[in-house]
Formats: C-alpha cells, sequence, structure tokens
C-alpha cells in the first residue's frame, strides 16, 4: 500500500531519525532567500527559536557561522530542499570532525594502537573496486575510497566529514531509508541485496547493489553496507525492457531461439499467427521442435513433404535451421495467406526467424504470371505479326536480355529518344543506350551528378534495370516532352519497356484541374453573389426612403445651399444604390448595362477618388498610360469599382513596408489578342507563393481581424470575369506584388441612351391605392402622390388591400410584391376573381428581382415593376399613364 504522505511530509518526518540538530529549508536559488519548512527537536533546541518562530525563517536569520547546508535532490536529479545542520553537533565530541573517529569492526578505539593485521584488512579494503560503508542514523563512520569516489568525494575521509548521507539518495526514499535503516538497527532481517538509486554530491544518479548488515562498531550497533556500481546494468536493463517493447510492437511476426533451438524472445505478432502455441509469457524456452509439431498438428504447413513423411519433414525442417546461416524464403498458408520468412544465424549461435505478410504482394504476382504467361503464348503465335506492328507504332518498345543485351528495339523507341539505328540493333549493350541518352541530355543533370558522374550513373542505370521485376515511372525530357516508361521482366528473365508520349494527356490532365479550379471558383462566386443578394434587398428599402426624400427637398427647397445639399444627399444615395445594383448583377449572373469605356480616363477619375487617401501614407503614383489605347465596353461603376480595389490593396499592402511606397499603374493595347491590359503594381512585401492560389477566393484575407472581409478580391474576379476579361497576380522579382487585368478591346457597346422625353401629363385628382408593409415607404409615396394632387389610401398587407377594395375602386393600385400575411401575386390573383377589371391598373415595386417565382409572376402578367431605389418622377409619370389609360 503507498505512503499517503507528501514528498514534503516524508522529508519532514524523517528529520527526527536524526540525533543532530537537522532542518529542512525550501530550495530557493539564492540561499539567503530560501526559508525553513521543519526541523528536528534538536535544531529547535540549538537554534533557540519554538517551533511555531522557526517556520517560514529565512537562513538568512540565522547564524552563518553555526550552520552548513547540503543539497537534497530528486530521483531525476533535481535539487528541491536544502538540508541545514547545525554546528552545535560538534559540541558532542569536543576536538573531533563529525564521523573523524569511525573505524572498522575489530579497531581499537582512539589513543590505542593498532596491530599490523589491522593495518593489513585496512589496506585490503581501501584497494578492492567495491564501496563498502559503515553508517549509524546515517551519519557516516566509514567509507572506503571506492564509495567516496563513486559519490564525488577524493577520499573517505572526505565523505566521512558529511554529516548525514541522506543527501546522496533521492528525496522520495529518505522515509523508507529511514525506516529499513531502524529495523536492522533493532536486529530486523536486512533481507537479499537491493539495487538502489543513488546520487552522486552534484545530483546525478546511479544505481548500486546495497548489501547490508548489522554490526557493532565501537561497541554500538551499525550499518554495514557493501556496494557494488550496477550503472551500466541497469541501463543496459531498461534497454533490452525497450527493445523488448519495440520488438512487440512490430507488425511483423518475431521469435527469436538461442544456440539450442529454444525460444528466448517472441512477440504479439507471433502468437497472433499460431494462437495454438503456448501463451507468450509461458513459451519461453519451448524447443523449435515442440513448435514444429504443433503446426504440423494445426495443419497450417503446406510444405507437400509433411504429406509423404511427416516425421521426417519435421526433422529435415530444424535441420535445415542449424546448417543454413541465412534463409529468405516465402511460406503459404492453406487459407491462402502468404509470408516472406527471413531466418539468420545470430553471431552468440541464436537464430531468429522474421514473418513479413506479403499477401497482397503474391496475388499481384499471380495476376502478373498469369498475364506473362498469357502473352508468351501469344508471342509465340504470332511473333512475326508483332515485329511487324511494333516497327510501326509510335509507341517505343524494347526488349533487354538478362545479360543486358539488347535483344529488340523498334523504331519508336529510336524516334522518342533520338537514337542512332545503328544502336538499335539486336547485341548491343544496353550501357551505350544509357549514354547515347547522357548526349542527348534526356537524363537530369542533378541525378547524374548525384551517382557521381556519367560511368556512375551509367552503372546505376544498369543496377537500377538489373533488379527492376515491375514498375511504372515517368521521365521529362530536355525539351519538355514527358514520356511514360513501364518495365516488365519476363519469367525468363528479359524486361519488356514501352515508352509512351503522354505530353498532351499531362497538359490535358493540368487543363482539366485548372478548369475543375476555375468551376469551384465559379461555385463560391455564386454564393456570395446569393449573400449579396440578400444584403441588397435589406438595403434597397431605406434607400428608396432616402433618394426620395432627397430629391423632394432638392426640389422643394426654395435656396441654393439647401438645394445643393439635398443633391449631394441623393448623388451619395445613388452611388449606394449603384453599388447595390452591381452586387444584384453579380448575384443574377446577368450582364451589366455596357458602355464604350475610355479606360485612361477611367483611371484619372478614381485616382481623383484616392488621392488623398494614398497621400496620407506617402504613396507616390506613377502612371504610365498608353496614348493610342481604344476603349473597351463594360460598366464604368463596376471597372471603377475593380481599381479602387486593387489601388487601396496596394497601398494597405504597402504599409508592411519601408519607405519609399511606389504604386505603378500602366495600360497596354496588346493587338495581337486584341485585349487592353491594366497592371497595378506595388513595391510592397509581395504575396507569398502557400496562398497566392487562393487569393481570389470568397472570404480569403490576409489582413488582421477587423481590417478586412476577404471579399474585395473576389468581387473584382467575378466583375473581371463577367466583362469577358481576367486578372492575375504575380510577385515582382526586386519584390512587390502585380495585378494584371486583360479586358477585350472595342466591341459592340451599349450605351446607356438618354430617355426620351415623355409628354407632359396633366394630372388630375385620383384615389390611389399604396399596398407596403414598410411604413417608411408607404410614408414617402403618400408624399409623392399627394404632391401630384392625389388622394392616397395606404394598406399594409394585400388582406388589408381587400378590405379597401371591397366598397371601391382605385384608378391605381400601387402594390409591394413581398408582404407578410397576403403578398402582392396573392392580391393579384384575388381581385382577378372579384374584381377583374382593376388587374390593369396595378403596379408593382420590389427590391428583389432574382427570386424566380417573382420573374415568372411578372413576364405572365405583364404589369410594369419598379425597382427600388426608385425616384419620385417614376412614380408620378407611371401613376398618371395607369389612371389616365383606366379612364379610357
Amino acid at each position: 500500500m503507498s505512503n499517503p504522505l507528501r514528498p514534503t511530509d516524508r522529508l519532514e518526518a524523517s528529520l527526527e531519525a536524526f540525533q543532530e540538530p537537522v532542518a529542512l529549508a525550501t530550495a530557493a536559488n539564492d540561499v539567503a532567500e530560501s526559508t525553513l519548512v521543519s526541523a528536528n527537536k534538536a535544531f529547535v533546541r540549538a537554534s533557540g527559536w519554538s517551533s511555531q518562530e522557526l517556520q517560514g525563517r529565512r537562513l538568512s536569520d540565522c547564524d552563518a557561522a553555526l550552520i552548513d547546508l547540503r543539497p537534497l535532490f530528486d530521483r531525476n536529479g533535481q535539487r528541491r530542499h536544502w538540508l541545514v545542520i547545525h554546528h552545535v553537533a560538534e559540541q558532542k565530541d569536543a576536538g573531533r570532525k563529525p564521523g573523524a573517529a569511525a573505524k572498522t569492526t575489530g579497531e581499537k578505539t582512539t589513543g590505542e594502537k593498532t596491530t599490523g593485521a589491522d593495518d593489513g584488512f585496512r589496506a585490503l579494503v581501501e584497494s578492492i573496486p567495491n564501496g563498502v560503508l559503515v553508517h549509524r542514523n546515517f551519519r557516516p563512520l566509514y567509507a572506503n575510497r571506492a564509495c567516496a569516489r563513486r559519490i564525488g568525494f577524493d577520499s573517505g575521509a572526505d565523505l566521512m566529514a558529511e554529516p548525514t548521507l541522506l543527501p546522496f539518495l533521492p528525496i522520495e526514499m529518505h522515509n523508507r531509508a529511514v525506516r529499513r535503516h531502524r529495523r536492522i538497527l533493532e536486529g530486523g532481517d536486512p533481507g537479499p541485496a537491493r539495487v538502489l538509486r543513488c546520487l552522486t554530491r552534484t545530483g546525478e544518479p546511479f544505481w548500486m547493489e546495497a548489501t547490508e548488515e548489522c554490526i557493532l562498531w565501537q561497541g554500538e550497533p551499525a550499518v554495514l553496507v557493501s556496494l557494488s556500481d550496477v550503472t551500466d546494468q541497469v541501463q543496459m536493463r531498461r534497454t533490452e525492457l525497450m527493445l523488448r517493447e519495440a520488438v512487440d510492437n512490430l507488425s511483423d511476426s518475431f521469435v527469436l531461439y538461442d544456440s539450442d533451438l529454444r525460444i528466448l524472445l517472441s512477440n504479439r505478432r507471433f502468437h497472433e499467427l499460431f494462437p495454438f502455441l503456448p501463451a507468450q509469457s509461458e513459451i519461453v524456452g519451448k524447443p523449435m521442435q515442440e513448435l514444429v509439431e504443433a503446426s504440423v498438428a494445426n495443419n497450417v504447413v503446406t510444405d507437400p513433404r509433411v504429406w509423404r513423411d511427416r516425421e521426417q519433414f519435421i526433422a529435415d525442417f530444424i535441420a535445415d535451421r542449424r546448417t543454413n546461416e541465412i534463409s529468405i524464403s516465402e511460406d503459404a498458408w492453406p487459407d491462402g495467406r502468404w509470408d516472406l520468412v527471413k531466418e539468420q544465424h545470430t553471431r552468440s549461435g541464436g537464430f531468429v526467424s522474421v514473418r513479413t505478410d506479403i499477401t497482397e504482394r503474391k496475388r499481384a504476382e499471380f495476376a502478373l504470371r498469369d498475364q506473362e504467361s498469357r502473352l508468351e503464348q501469344a508471342l509465340a503465335e504470332r511473333s512475326a505479326q508483332l515485329k511487324g506492328i511494333l516497327a510501326n507504332i509510335a509507341q517505343g518498345v524494347t526488349v533487354t536480355a538478362p545479360d543486358m543485351r539488347v535483344l529488340l528495339v523498334n523504331q519508336g523507341f529510336l524516334d522518342i529518344f533520338e537514337i542512332p539505328e545503328e544502336l538499335g540493333r539486336p547485341g548491343v549493350h544496353a550501357s551505350e543506350l544509357v549514354r547515347q541518352g547522357l548526349r542527348n541530355g534526356n537524363y537530369p543533370r542533378a541525378e547524374v551528378e548525384a551517382a557521381g558522374g556519367e560511368e556512375a550513373f551509367v552503372e546505376q542505370r544498369l543496377a537500377s534495370m538489373a533488379r527492376v521485376t515491375r514498375s511504372v515511372d515517368q521521365r521529362t525530357l530536355a525539351d519538355g516532352r514527358v514520356i511514360e516508361i513501364r518495365q516488365q521482366r519476363l519469367p525468363d528473365g528479359c524486361v519488356v519497356s514501352t515508352y509512351n508520349n503522354i505530353t498532351d494527356r499531362v497538359h490535358t490532365e493540368r487543363e482539366l484541374q485548372r478548369q475543375r479550379e476555375k468551376i469551384y471558383q465559379n461555385e463560391k462566386l455564386t454564393a456570395l453573389g446569393g449573400l449579396l443578394a440578400g444584403v441588397s434587398h435589406e438595403l434597397n428599402n431605406p434607400l428608396s426612403v432616402v433618394i426620395g426624400q432627397a430629391a423632394l427637398l432638392e426640389s422643394m427647397a426654395t435656396d441654393s445651399d439647401m438645394a445643393e445639399r439635398a443633391m449631394k444627399v441623393r448623388n451619395a444615395a445613388d452611388r449606394c444604390a449603384k453599388i447595390v445594383k452591381t452586387f444584384l448583377s453579380m448575384a443574377r449572373q446577368r450582364p451589366a448595362a455596357r458602355v464604350a469605356i475610355q479606360l485612361n480616363r477611367l483611371i484619372d477619375d478614381v485616382l481623383d477618388l484616392v488621392t488623398y487617401q494614398l497621400s496620407t501614407t506617402d504613396v507616390a503614383v506613377t502612371c504610365d498610360l498608353a496614348p493610342d489605347l481604344p476603349p473597351v465596353t463594360g460598366d464604368p461603376d463596376q471597372l471603377s469599382h475593380i481599381l479602387v480595389n486593387l489601388f487601396i490593396n496596394a497601398q494597405q499592402a504597402m504599409l508592411n513596408a519601408p519607405p519609399p511606397h511606389r504604386l505603378l499603374i500602366s495600360t497596354t493595347y496588346m493587338e495581337t489578342s486584341h485585349q487592353v491590359r491594366i497592371v497595378v503594381r506595388d513595391n510592397g512585401p509581395g504575396i507569398p507563393e502557400e496562398i497566392r492560389s487562393r487569393i481570389f477566393d470568397p472570404f480569403f484575407t490576409t489582413k488582421p481581424v477587423g481590417h478586412g472581409t476577404g471579399v474585395g478580391l473576389s468581387v473584382c474576379h467575378g466583375m473581371v470575369t463577367a466583362h469577358g476579361g481576367s486578372i492575375t497576380v504575380d510577385n515582382a522579382p526586386e519584390g512587390g506584388a502585380i495585378f494584371t487585368v486583360l479586358l477585350p478591346a472595342g466591341g459592340e457597346a451599349q450605351p446607356e441612351l438618354p430617355e426620351a422625353a415623355e409628354p407632359a401629363l396633366q394630372s388630375q385628382e385620383e384615389q390611389i391605392l399604396v399596398v407596403d408593409d414598410e411604413p417608411d415607404i408607404t410614408s414617402f409615396l403618400v408624399e409623392i402622390l399627394e404632391a401630384a394632387g392625389h388622394s392616397v389610401d395606404v394598406a399594409s398587407s394585400g388582406q388589408a388591400a381587400l378590405t379597401n377594395l371591397a366598397g371601391r375602386d382605385y384608378a391605381a393600385i400601387i402594390c409591394d410584391l413581398r408582404m407578410p400575411h397576403l403578398d402582392g401575386p396573392g392580391l393579384y390573383g384575388a381581385l382577378s376573381e372579384t374584381k377583374p377589371h382593376l388587374l390593369d391598373r396595378f403596379v408593382f415595386i420590389t427590391g428583389d428581382l432574382l427570386n424566380e417565382r417573382t420573374d415568372r409572376f411578372l413576364k405572365k402578367t405583364g404589369r410594369p415593376c419598379i425597382e427600388k431605389p426608385f425616384m419620385p418622377n417614376q412614380i408620378r409619370q407611371l401613376v398618371d399613364e395607369i389612371a389616365q389609360r383606366s379612364k379610357a
């Protein structure tokens, strides 16, 4: 049962075993800062403090002339405490150092003469290699030179000057050692020799085999300890245990026999393969013959000799193991499994056997042999026909004999590797083909140099060909062609090699991978578009109110300052609306409006917007714009967004680089590809290679949290792609990132023509119904229509609108498509049954045309729909048109 005391409690308990005044202190780095934690009664009396006063006192409070310190180490050699010894102990034996008068059994006391025999005995003890130690209560009484030197002292006298031996034992052993010492002094049986973990005076661990015996020393009981250094044996035992554990965890079966072919060691896998043998803990010492007999009896031996003469098979099996130094064989199990058996004699006369499961390899070999057999038969039947075919196929084919001489080389091989025809004749050594390949540069130079030169490389290639059984490899030639090489060893030892130019296939696979990546990026951008569409829809309602109210305020302003302020608010809101429409356009995956754009002018306009922001971080902008740049067809708002994003990203990247900060913007017309190229280059830290392929991924960003969302570049990528162009990124050799945008030049533009002026309609007072669940929208519409002289009723849902329509008709009905309870399509369907004459008076408004159901509904009804945000004139004009038509 384990001792429940903590290590410190055990140390405190062992202090009372000392007759001398001793105390225990903490092991602080600064000795003076160490504090006393416990002491025996003798120390309390010697110090003059009470037990309560003593605890927690610093060693600096003690008289340094009256105390001695000894470090106490744990089993790992770490200092844990100080043993404090009070010099009052010396007063007990005036004029004598502690331990100085200790003598071996039979020695005369101080002042008496020793005999020659005693001197001879002492000289004998001092000369033996084992340590001899006599102590009482761990106070050394005698120690020979071997004992003292192993602990770290020059002589036994130096060790006997120590007040106690406990510092040379780990602190974890102190309490147990004290109890054992008392038992031996009281006449108890010391028991057999023990292996102890001891410590040198510097705390280094070592192991001693200790034999203890109680003797009389100067008439009083003491303990005689005979010590033998077994550190090397303990280390070897630990190494042996680790090796045993490693062997036991091998995936291969392992068994070791001694010179008499009796088992010394087996692992777990061995017993899994042979479950009928004795258990792993019981099998040591069993003879090999007993194991072989058990295997035969359990029908796990498939050797046909066992069925002819079982006893003779067992005898031959054991005799082979005695005579064969090394044996490698394959062993079949009845259930179809195969093992590779490696057996070898050890230097000490033992024998080791290792089994490796090769079932899968054997199955492959059997399949290969079957294929080779069929191929050999076909070759024998149609050899002449095959020679004609081999001579005319583009694939290279060679057949090499076991002595490395060429038996067959077809024209395809000569063409692929540019080998002269004379080297393709039968009888040419394969080394000549390798040398010709070196002259043609078909092998990587680094591989040749690693082999030690050309001739060493030739020998290496021949050795590799000699070992081949079946292989598939690829080799890239100096001109970039990729050749697939398949080699197969035939049953007669010949090697058939085929060489196939797979350059196009490799390029196709790379292109397929690129297309997969492109599809993956498009899928992520589609998901991003859906998210943006939802956000855009939520922004449209407040933007409608801001734009409309700003327009009303501008038209109603009585002074120019107020009108100008209203115009600025409307312009800013218009910009927001354009951004929202851009998001929606991406989400719909529909082309935005296309107009002819002069990119140089657009770049100047964008720089005007960001010049101040760039100047705040001392970014010097240099433009190299081609003067003859043709226009491109695109959406100016989207292209402006792309340029702003690239400029600001460059500025933020250069913040992490030392000044000066330079931003270079250039444009070029690429006449060959009929494209316009925009290059944005900075001198920042560049983009690490490992993240460059992900830089356009949605939500991927290298900026700290709070400084980037990872959306900007992915949105730019989507916009450029929608314009039929591409955007790439690279690092400049001298540092910095280079973003390149390619856009198609020219093309048929779709300019946004100014709306034709509508004939002014005479507004007359009409009754209008507004149906919308957003109070801000309804109040805005009411304000517009009432300002135009109309009377307006409001309903917050389709259900409320039915109540209004039950009692009267309206000249126009402005209805939101998406509402709770009863939406716009539901209201339209209800009126188609009750008041179909009102259907032509509907005007729908919505902030989300992305929904397919909404799109189908509008196409089916043919009713006009105004997309939020809208302007007051749009509402007034459309309402007046519908009101006039309803009267007609």
